[in-house]
């Protein structure tokens, strides 16, 4: 029964993505030319980037709305767990979960907007603090629960099983992958 489920997601995934098809017929076949192709790892890194792609169109379409980016979306959220503190805008690029995009152009947008300011430190002027403001929090409070309600809808078709297990199994791609880079250095 399990195989089957599995069949028509598959199949359904082909006939809506034509990427899908695109990219499974031609890299598998191709990969074949190469003594280390292993077609699970490939298929593997290609779920991954499809995944990433189809979730930051959508949500990106969606953040769009409210006038921000990914990115803004994720400087405003770290913003507003920083208790009030702001944040050095060296710190907020290394904590980007996103594009590590240009975050002085990012912030400038988000001050434009009135949802961030930034002023420079009072111990080393060279640093600015970028802190949300009230409509930054604001926007946050009217965004948030959206945003949490179609995460939710998004993964429906997945049980809590699946989605730890798939939590569990990116931490170990993402730990393997930091391993190895940093073994290359």
């Amino acid at each position: 029964m399990k195989n089957k489920k599995i069949n028509s997601i598959e199949h359904a995934d082909v006939m809506t993505d034509p990427r899908r098809k695109y990219y499974w017929d031609r890299v598998k076949y191709e990969g074949r030319r190469y003594p280390k192709f292993h077609w699970p790892t490939v298929e593997m890194f290609l779920n991954v980037v499809l995944a990433y792609d189809i979730l930051t169109t959508h949500f990106a379409r969606r953040m769009a709305k409210y006038g921000l980016s990914i990115s803004a979306f994720n400087i405003l959220m770290i913003l507003s767990r920083s208790e009030g503190k702001g944040c050095k805008q060296r710190d907020l690029s290394s904590l980007m979960l996103v594009s590590r995009a240009n975050v002085t152009g990012l912030i400038d947008s988000l001050v434009r907007q009135g949802f961030v300011t930034r002023t420079a430190s009072q111990k080393d002027r060279r640093v600015c603090i970028a802190k949300i403001t009230k409509a930054g929090d604001d926007l946050l409070e009217q965004l948030l629960p959206w945003h949490y309600e179609e995460m939710s809808r998004v993964a429906a078709d997945m049980s809590l099983q699946e989605k730890e297990n798939l939590s569990r199994l990116l931490t170990r791609l993402r730990i393997s992958f930091v391993k190895r880079l940093e073994s290359e250095e």
